[in-house]
Formats: structure tokens, sequence, C-alpha cells
């Protein structure tokens, strides 16, 4: 007979043996009505919690950062509201202490763009790189611009636009130049592409010849575009390739619809100085309002002398005024003494060159964006015959 002292270790349950049974009661138990409701409710908290994105001063991961991040995002927005405001100057006088901001926690700013601290800090961060000094910071956000996030992407192409470094990588924004682009990207890429190729000018790099024939092919893919930011930005893009091939695109943005953008594709055949855009931008004064005929005429002005190869004199300016019927008489001379067919082209100074046969109408054809690698451009929208869309 065995003493109590001896059975006992029997009669006990293990912890391994209490699990054990506690893990084979678990379904049963699970089936009784109630006993799963309050660890349901949990579980359904906690999913909650994880889908619901957090607030900035509730995220662990930005809150030792939350002054770095207010001081930036209060210049930035005062920024862009000097610019929305037409304020250019003020907003430029800001543009230092962002710097100085930024790339004084720059380790900071490019955690937050890498998305380590949260999607609030993201989206400020990549918008702040844009006034860095660091060249690293042309990486990073060429990386998010490429991303599958529309607005953070977006914003990163607004940023690199603020740099305008002549060494952002090409293939991006041509790759983000596309109407297959969700309308955040197809927004700010045609400007990026601009403000990109502009700064390259200004740096004194060569001309491109892929890189330019690309640009028209994607900025014509979105010369048609439903959104007027859209085709504005398509115009400045147009006018930094510096390409004779972006007339036949400009020719038909000078009789879009809205009215800043046929402005602006004025201005764009005016720097082109290709002399048959020079009826379109005439065409412009009958529909101008009485108090910015002015505007268009001073295009006119340094459209003819562009074209002349001198400056119209005072007395010509004065005589012309703001009547489309003495501009367009002005043109018809000026043709006939040069000897130009009715459209044809000749380059700034009066040097005849052929009229380019018109490209066939074609759709525009998407391609799958790979990063890293130029994509072949889309199949441009080209018009015939030069037509351009009436509107007021």
């Amino acid at each position: 007979m065995t003493t109590p002292q001896q059975t006992t270790p029997k009669l006990r349950p293990t912890r391994r043996r209490a699990a054990l049974l506690a893990l084979l009661l678990a379904p049963a138990l699970a089936a009784l009505p109630g006993c799963n409701q309050g660890r349901a409710a949990k579980d359904a908290a906690a999913a909650e919690a994880a889908a619901k994105p957090l607030k900035p001063a509730e995220d662990p991961r930005v809150q030792p950062h939350m002054d770095t991040f207010a001081r930036a995002e209060s210049l930035i927005t005062r920024w862009d509201a000097l610019r929305g405001d037409g304020r250019m100057m003020e907003a430029r006088t800001l543009e230092p202490q962002i710097q100085s901001e930024v790339d004084g926690s720059f380790p900071t700013f490019v955690e937050g763009a890498q998305g380590r601290l949260g999607p609030y800090a993201q989206y400020l961060a990549v918008s702040a790189l844009g006034f860095s000094a660091r060249p690293d910071a042309t990486t990073i956000l060429a990386q998010a611009a490429g991303g599958r996030d529309p607005k953070l992407a977006g914003n990163a192409l607004i940023a690199l636009g603020v740099r305008q470094d002549p060494n952002t990588p090409m293939d991006v924004l041509l790759n983000r130049t596309s109407p297959a682009m969700p309308p955040a990207v197809k927004r700010y890429a045609p400007l990026a592409l601009a403000k990109v190729l502009e700064a390259r000018t200004r740096a004194g790099y060569p001309v491109n010849s892929g890189v330019q024939q690309q640009s028209i092919a994607r900025l014509g893919a979105l010369a048609v575009d439903p959104d007027a930011i859209v085709r504005l930005h398509v115009v400045r893009g147009l006018q930094a390739t510096q390409s004779p091939a972006a007339y036949d695109y400009l020719a038909v943005l000078v009789g879009d619809p809205q009215m800043r953008v046929r402005w602006a594709a004025a201005g764009a055949l005016e720097r082109l100085g290709d002399p048959r855009g020079f009826p379109g931008v005439v065409r412009l004064l009958h529909d101008a309002s009485p108090d910015s005929k002015h505007v268009i005429r001073d295009i006119l002005v340094s459209y003819a002398g562009r074209m002349q190869g001198r400056p119209l004199t005072q007395q010509e300016v004065d005589s012309l005024g703001v009547g489309p019927r003495a501009w367009s008489q002005w043109f018809t001379e000026f043709r006939r003494a040069r000897g130009i067919p009715a459209g044809g082209n000749v380059q700034p100074h009066g040097a005849l060159v052929p009229t380019p046969r018109p490209t066939p109408r074609a759709t525009p054809q998407p391609r799958p964006v790979q990063p890293g690698v130029v994509q072949p451009a889309p199949r441009p929208y080209v018009p015939s015959g030069g037509a351009a869309r009436g509107g007021g």
C-alpha cells in the first residue's frame, strides 16, 4: 500500500498536462454560446485599430520627431500658399529656411520618406526633400516617384520639379508621363519632366536625341487629356524640349477650350519661333477680353521679332495695336516677302526649311512601366492638318 505522499504526484496534473487539457477542451468550449464573444470582440477591436491609420500625435514612430516635422510642414504650407497667390519672390525667401530645416535633420527625413516612420511622415518627408541641397535626395525622390501609391508618387514628382536637378534619372520621369498613369501622377509628371529638361539646358548638357524624342511622344500622348491641368503642364514640357516636333501638339493646344492652356501654348509657340503657329496666336485676339488683349499683343510682338530676326519698331507696334486684322495682314506680307508658301515653315531669323510631312493620326497605347528602364513611348495623338480645337 502506498502512502499519500507517494500517490499525490500521480493525482496532481503537471503544467504540461494542464496546457494539453486546455487545448483539447478549447473547441468544445468555443462551441458553447457566449463563451467566445469577449475574445472575438477583442480581436475585432485589434483589427480595426490596425486598419485605422494613427494620427501623428498617436504614432509612436513619429512622436520623437514631431517638432521637426511640424516646423517643416508649417514652412512648406506657407511657401505653397504664397506661390498659389502669385507671390513668387516671397515664396523664394522661405526656401533657404526650409532647406536648413530639412538638411539639419536629413537622416530623419530620409527615414520618413522611406516609410519607416509611418504614412504621415512619409508624405511630408517626400515633399520636404524637394528643398534639400543634398544630391542623394534626388535618388530617394526618384524611388518614391516610381512607387505604387499615386498620391505619394505625385508628391515625389512635385518635389523633383522643385529641385530641378539636371541629374534626375530621366527614365523615371518618362515612364510616369503616360496616359495609363493615375490622375495624381499624370498631372505632375509632365511638369517635373519640363523642369528637369530646363535644368539640363541651363547646365549646358548636350541634347540627348533619344530623351527628346521620348519626351515629345509621351507629352504628345497627353496633349488631349481631359484634365486641363495635365494639358497645361504638357505645354510647358513641350516647350522645354526645344524641339521643332513640338509644333504639331502646340498648334492643337493653342485652340484649347481652357484659355489658360491657350495662353501657355501661345507663349510656347513664340519661343519655338515656327511661323506656322503665328496665325493661331493672332486668333487669340478674337477671344481675349479687352483688358487682356495687350498680353496676346506682347506675345505677337516678340513672336514677330523672333521670326524676322529683329524687333519691331515702336511705330510698327503702335500701328498694329490689338486688332487681329492688322496682325493677320502683317503676317501675310511677311510670308510673301520671304517666299514662304501657305503652311510653310521657317526657322527663326528666316532660314527656309522644308515643311515636314504630317504624321498619321494614332491613338495612345500605354505600355507597362518597368522601373529603371525607359519604356517604348506610347504612340502619340497627332493632329491632322494642325487644326485647332475651338473654344472660349
